[in-house]
């Protein structure tokens, strides 16, 4: 009976979004479409919630609609958890929305941005309900055409730029999943899902090959794992804040959970798979993390961070991968799988957080860079603790549900140390994977402690900083803290949630396994919070009572007389000099110093100007050569065009009979 009302909860989510777009669109103002969306999200999110408490593990067949190309959408574990941190998430960036969009109605058209954002949602759930080739990528399309308008909704040439970029790597990626299904089900459009298993067993080892480094390229590239990365900087801060915190906190993980369904599901995979996409998790992680910790635009720093965090995740899934190729270690393969979901559900929640925080510190500043913030912990302490929450929720440390994730990640390779049969080279390749693991948490505590101290601590830089009262901007600060205890939850229960997803992840397979012994944590996340929490009430409470000194006074910074000012507190660009000064094989900077005399008739006191550029290698080293290669190609082709009708029906018919030579 709860299972009816299940997909009939579901089926009101889906029907609510498109009338919530509808009357977005259509309506006097957004709101009405606004309140709309949040209702039916919560209706979807409490839907899949009575899944899981109820009928965690079975597959719902929602309904079928044979005459869409045998569309017969479904609900499974895997899916049920990336539909319910979706749809929760999507309602409270839609509190969000209702301000936000209120103060950029002259910069954006609330309506339009309304309107795409519900199609936004409405595509990445259908991602997940999906049960065969067509469907799935008929939803991927959606979600990658709505959030292609939605980065250039201020139309502005800098944004218009990004989101062709954007459009351009999503549709190659698009194109290079149809290429992988399309091995998998023999070029059949309705490939179901459910026979991955089967299909994959009977291709050639070439094939199977292929079709994996198509999905990796594919979903790799909607991640944004390096080298296929170059839109997402570009695109997240063009885009409107809501709108960066769902794509980089949802649409991320979209791609996530396609490539979990491809690994746990291919057979006959090589161990050169899984060594491969664990490389290019280490080096997003890498990346993210160096340019993270240097860029001084804050949206350009999170997006880098988004990077480091899907790094992370491929990281582990790389791994799985491997483990599950090699045959003797299902469990551990899938005990990491568990943690790369829990961190990709606290990277979904604590990433919208900051992005969301990002839009409220940028509406009060005005300007994305870090430069030209601060100061805006004194004017708004309810949001600093709440943005201080995202960051810390963001960061490996203990009490926080990111920490677990990593923790799982690290004591699941010192298992596998331990293993007698592992290889001198397995062990080499552990010990490097967790060199970088560290060398990134530090890089990526780093970048965040420079987003938030530069943002919101000191004086302000900026003296057209808006100084409204903080209860003005409730709806922004709400979903924030909301977000940001989502985090804390996920910390201090981290061993329920493991051991609940790792109970059920096998289902996911055909080759499923019993679930006992999968995800040792080896450590209580409710005894490491309890502990947190008493101590520190007790060096709290031992400080006021034994510490305190009445003779002690509140008084400004002194500096040998001189009055303070915001010049004197570090800026971006000196904050992340170490870091630049370490790794500058691996930054493209650009240097420009100029001097003038301040005084013709005195040469020798002078006015210096210097700047600093961050230019990433990428675009020199890989996609410039190869945008003049495919240049030099069309303008060698081009000499078919000759204007001749007669050529031009000549190849259609080549093109015909290629066609019907690889379709017999």
């Amino acid at each position: 009976m709860l299972e009816k009302y299940i997909i009939f909860g579901v089926g009101v989510y889906f029907i609510g979004l498109i009338l919530s777009a509808i009357s977005a669109f259509f309506g006097q103002s957004f709101k009405k479409g606004a309140y709309l969306f949040i209702l039916s999200n919560l209706v979807g999110f409490l839907s899949v919630l009575g899944y899981f408490l109820n009928n965690a593990g079975d597959v719902f067949n929602l309904t079928h609609f044979d005459w869409f190309f045998q569309f017969a959408p479904r609900l499974n574990f895997l899916a049920a958890i990336f539909f319910l941190i979706i749809s929760g998430v999507s309602a409270l960036v839609g509190v969000y929305s209702l301000r936000y969009l209120e103060l950029y109605e002259e910069e954006y058209d609330p309506r339009v941005v309304q309107f795409l954002m519900a199609f936004f949602v409405l595509g990445m759930q259908g991602v997940l309900i999906a049960n065969n080739t067509f469907s799935f990528l008929f939803f991927w399309e959606m979600m990658s055409i709505t959030s292609f308008f939605l980065v250039f909704s201020d139309k502005k040439p800098e944004s218009i730029k990004a989101a062709f970029l954007y459009f351009i790597m999503t549709h190659l990626g698009a194109s290079a999943i149809l290429g992988g299904f399309l091995i998998l089900g023999g070029g059949s459009f309705v490939f179901d899902f459910g026979d991955i298993r089967s299909a994959s067993e009977n291709l050639s080892p070439i094939m199977t090959a292929l079709a994996f480094l198509l999905f990796v390229f594919g979903f790799g590239s909607k991640a944004g794992l390096v080298p296929f990365h170059v839109w997402l900087p570009e695109a997240h801060p063009q885009a409107p804040s809501n709108i960066s915190a769902m794509m980089s906190g949802l649409m991320l993980k979209v791609a996530v959970y396609g490539f979990i369904l491809v690994i746990l599901n291919m057979a006959h995979l090589p161990a050169f798979a899984g060594l491969i996409v664990l490389s290019l998790g280490l080096l997003s992680g890498a990346v993210g993390a160096l340019y993270a910790a240097v860029e001084r635009d804050m949206k350009k720093a999170l997006a880098y961070s988004s990077i480091e965090n899907m790094g992370i995740i491929f990281i582990m899934l790389g791994l799985a991968a491997y483990l599950l190729a090699l045959g003797n270690y299902q469990i551990i393969a899938y005990a990491v799988t568990a943690f790369a979901i829990f961190h990709a559900i606290n990277h979904a929640l604590f990433k919208t957080a900051l992005f969301l925080s990002s839009g409220v510190v940028i509406n009060r500043v005005h300007t994305k860079s870090l430069e030209m913030m601060g100061g805006l912990a004194k004017l708004m302490p309810i949001f600093s603790f709440a943005f201080l929450l995202a960051i810390l929720g963001s960061l490996p440390l203990p009490f926080f549900g990111t920490f677990y994730g990593e923790w799982g990640l690290i004591r699941n390779i010192i298992l596998l140390l331990g293993e007698k049969n592992m290889g001198a080279g397995a062990i080499i390749m552990f010990l490097v994977v967790l060199s970088a693991v560290a060398l990134v948490s530090g890089l990526a505590i780093f970048a965040m402690i420079k987003v938030f101290s530069l943002a919101m601590l000191g004086l302000p830089h900026n003296v057209h900083m808006e100084k409204r009262k903080e209860r003005a901007d409730s709806l922004l600060i709400i979903p924030v803290l909301f977000l940001g205890a989502g985090v804390v939850a996920l910390g201090i229960f981290a061993k329920f949630f493991i051991t609940s997803i790792a109970a059920h992840i096998p289902a996911s397979a055909v080759d499923a396994i019993p679930s006992t012994g999968l995800a040792p944590m080896g450590i209580s996340s409710l005894a490491i919070s309890g502990a947190i929490i008493f101590f520190g009430l007790t060096i709290y409470l031992m400080q006021k009572i034994f510490l305190t000194n009445d003779k002690e006074r509140a008084y400004h910074t002194w500096d040998c007389g001189q009055p303070i000012d915001a010049t004197m507190q570090y800026s971006a660009t000196a904050f992340s000099a170490p870091i630049r000064f370490f790794f500058l094989t691996f930054i493209g900077r650009r240097k420009m110093m100029q001097s003038a005399a301040v005084l013709e008739t005195n040469p020798w006191i002078r006015k210096y100007d210097f700047r600093l550029s961050i230019r990433p290698n990428w675009n020199d080293v890989l996609y410039a050569p190869i945008a003049k290669s495919l240049l030099v190609a069309a303008k060698k082709i081009r000499c078919i065009q000759s204007g001749r009708i007669q050529y031009y029906i000549l190849f259609l018919l080549l093109a015909l009979i290629i066609t019907l030579i690889f379709a017999l």
